[in-house]
C-alpha cells in the first residue's frame, strides 16, 4: 500500500475491528427470544436467530450486509440485504424461524455475482447469487436439517469459508486502514483527514471507499459513528446519559447527536431507548459464547 508508510502506521496502531459490533435493536423486539453469537473474524460480526412474532421489523443504517434464512412451509428461503441509508422496515413472516449472519462493513459474501453498492438499500434473493447449483442445494439442505443454532453456524461456515478471501483483514490494505481509522475516531473524521493520514487524494479515496464498502465516505463515516452511539445506548439502558453517549460516539455536541440519531433511527435517543426499555429489549436478547 504505501504513501506515508502505512505499513508502519498499521504496525504501530494495530486495532481490533471489534471496536464496532453492528446492531439492529428492533430485530430483537420482533421476537420473544433473540439469540446472538459473536464471531468477529472472517469478516463476520455475528450470527443470530429468532422466531418472528411480528410482521414487520425496523431497520437502521449499519453499513453492513445481512443474509437471512427463513424456514417456512417445508422449505428454506434466503435473502441478502444491504445497509439502509435511513430508517426503514422489512417484512417478516409470522412464526417463521430465522437464522441470520451479519457481516462487517466492507464484506460482500456474494462478491462473485454482485457488487456491494448494488446491495445497499435493497434486498435480493440470496439463492440466485450462488453460482454453483450443487453448493446452493447442499447449503440449503444442511441449514434446513440443522436442529440447533450451532449446527446452522457450522453449516453456513462450511460453505462460506470455501469462498472467503476478503482483503479487509490484510492489515496493509487501504481498505483495512480506512475502516480502522474511522472506528478509532468513533466516526469523528472527515474525508480530508483520511486523505492526510493516508497520503491519497480525496478523489481517489472517494472512489476506493465506494468500491470497497458500497457507500460514499460520508455515509460510511456517519453510519459507523451512529452505530457506535447505538452500541453505547443499548449497553447503558439503566443509567443513560445522553451527553456522555454523544461525546463518546464522536459527536461534537448533544444537538448534533440528536439530529443525526433522529435521521437514522426515526426517533430521539431518549425515545428510542424508552421504546427498547418498554419492550424488554434486555430480557429478549440472549448472547451465547
Amino acid at each position: 500500500m504505501r504513501k506515508k508508510e502505512m505499513t508502519e502506521l498499521n504496525a504501530n496502531r494495530m486495532f481490533n475491528l471489534s471496536g464496532i459490533i453492528p446492531k439492529q435493536p428492533e430485530f430483537v423486539l420482533s421476537t420473544s427470544k433473540y439469540t446472538k453469537k459473536l464471531c468477529m473474524q472472517y469478516g463476520i460480526s455475528h450470527f443470530y436467530q429468532f422466531t418472528s412474532e411480528a410482521t414487520k421489523m425496523g431497520v437502521i443504517p449499519d453499513a453492513c450486509i445481512d443474509i437471512l434464512f427463513c424456514k417456512k412451509d417445508g422449505r428454506l428461503e434466503a435473502r441478502i440485504a444491504g445497509s439502509r441509508l435511513s430508517k426503514g422496515e422489512v417484512d417478516n413472516d409470522l412464526n417463521c424461524e430465522y437464522f441470520g449472519i451479519r457481516f462487517m462493513p466492507g464484506i460482500n459474501p456474494a462478491k462473485e455475482t454482485v457488487a456491494l453498492h448494488e446491495i445497499v438499500n435493497s434486498e435480493m434473493n440470496f439463492e440466485d447469487l450462488i453460482p454453483s447449483c450443487n453448493e446452493k442445494s447442499l447449503l440449503l439442505e444442511q441449514l434446513y436439517l440443522a436442529d440447533t443454532f450451532e449446527e446452522r453456524i457450522r453449516s453456513f461456515m462450511n460453505y462460506y469459508l470455501q469462498h472467503y478471501n476478503d482483503p479487509l483483514e490484510d492489515t496493509h490494505s487501504l481498505k483495512y486502514f480506512v475502516q480502522t481509522e474511522i472506528i478509532k475516531a468513533n466516526g469523528d473524521m472527515k474525508i480530508s483527514e483520511l486523505s492526510t493520514l493516508s497520503g491519497y487524494s480525496e478523489r481517489y479515496l472517494n472512489k476506493k471507499i465506494h468500491e470497497d464498502f458500497g457507500l460514499n465516505p460520508n455515509h460510511l463515516i456517519r453510519f459507523i459513528r451512529f452505530q457506535k452511539a447505538v452500541g453505547n445506548l443499548t449497553s447503558t439502558l439503566d443509567h443513560l446519559s445522553g451527553v456522555d453517549t454523544a461525546l463518546e460516539s464522536g459527536y461534537y455536541d448533544q444537538s448534533h447527536f440528536i439530529k443525526d440519531f433522529r435521521k437514522f433511527s426515526g426517533e430521539t435517543p431518549m425515545r428510542y431507548i424508552h421504546n427498547l426499555q418498554c419492550h424488554s429489549y434486555d430480557k429478549k436478547l440472549y448472547i451465547i459464547d
